[in-house]
């Protein structure tokens, strides 16, 4: 199988076959993974975003209504209201959730003029007792 008119070249190599890489063995199921899974999905709800904390809302709101409810019977809740209004509008400068804060500004400020209400008729009260006698 030589060419007669090329006496100088020798025998032809083969020729050789394209060079394919390797195929890995299917994975088995039961053998563990070597890169991390993420988790999957859950069928009943869906995990939202992380909310930031909303400390100073929430003390606001609980603030501003346990004062309203303190000046309604006694009419000594002026500190808890005036603690809900300062931490409400605390709470709307520095928090992103605003419903709360919103809320213990607004009880807040009820609180206090309940309050106010009770001062000024324990103050009536005590002008006409002491002008009376």
């Amino acid at each position: 199988m030589t060419d007669p008119e090329s006496p100088d070249q020798g025998p032809v190599p083969p020729p050789v076959p394209p060079q394919q890489p390797p195929v890995p063995p299917p994975a088995s199921p039961y053998q563990a993974s070597t890169q991390p899974q993420p988790p999957s999905p859950s069928p009943y709800y869906a995990a939202g975003p992380q909310k930031p904390p909303t400390v100073l809302s929430l003390l606001a709101m609980i603030f501003g209504i346990v004062g309203v409810l303190v000046s309604c019977c006694y009419g000594a809740g002026f500190l808890f209201s005036l603690a809900g209004v300062i931490l409400g509008h605390l709470g709307l400068k520095r928090e992103p959730a605003r419903g709360m804060a919103l809320a213990g500004v607004i009880t807040g400020y009820v609180g206090l003029g309940i309050a106010l209400v009770w001062a000024v008729i324990g103050i009536g009260l005590a002008v006409f007792v002491a002008t009376a006698g």
